[in-house]
C-alpha cells in the first residue's frame, strides 16, 4: 500500500478540483493525519470540506473526505473589537457556509450573528460549546468557546 504525504494529497485534490469536479476520497487507515492536513489546506482556502469518520466491518475506521471546487466558505474567529455589522459585511452573496467561533464575552457577538443569519435563511449544521485551558505559571485560565457551522438554506 502506497504511503501518501500531505504534498501527495494536495496534488491529488488539486488535480480534481481544478477541473471543476468534487473531490471524493475514502481511506481506511489508522494514520489519517497527512490526508487531514491536506484537507485543511483547502478549508483555509475557503473550499467546502466535509470529513466523516465511519466505523466499518474490517475493524479499521474509514475517513471519508469531500472537497467542493467552489470557494464559497469562510471562517470567522470573532475578536472583541468587531461589531456585528463588520462581521456581516465580510460575507457576500456567494458565501454558502460559515464556520464562526468566539470565546469569553465575544460569545454574545457570535450569538447575535448566528441569530441574524438564521432569521435570514441560514440553518445551523452544527454547534459546539467547549473550552480551552491555558496555564501561565501557576495560574490556569479557562476560555469558554462557542463554535457554529451554518449553511445558507
Amino acid at each position: 500500500m502506497e504511503v501518501r504525504t500531505k504534498a501527495n494529497y494536495i496534488a491529488l485534490i488539486s488535480s480534481t478540483i481544478e477541473t471543476g469536479k468534487i473531490f471524493v476520497y475514502t481511506a481506511k487507515t489508522t494514520t489519517p493525519s497527512q490526508l487531514l492536513f491536506a484537507c485543511d489546506v483547502f478549508r483555509r482556502r475557503n473550499h467546502d470540506v466535509v470529513v466523516d469518520i465511519e466505523a466499518n466491518q474490517s475493524g479499521v475506521s474509514s475517513v471519508h473526505v469531500i472537497i467542493h471546487p467552489q470557494k464559497n466558505c469562510i471562517d470567522l474567529t470573532i475578536c472583541r473589537t468587531e461589531s456585528v455589522d463588520e462581521i456581516l459585511k465580510r460575507m457576500n452573496k456567494y458565501t454558502k457556509k460559515i464556520r464562526i467561533r468566539g470565546c469569553g464575552c465575544v460569545i454574545d457577538t457570535v450569538f447575535v450573528v448566528i441569530d441574524h443569519l438564521i432569521r435570514n435563511g441560514w440553518y445551523i449544521e452544527k454547534n459546539t460549546l467547549n473550552s480551552s485551558t491555558q496555564k501561565n505559571g501557576i495560574q490556569t485560565h479557562i476560555n469558554t468557546t462557542l463554535q457554529a457551522v451554518l449553511r445558507r438554506g
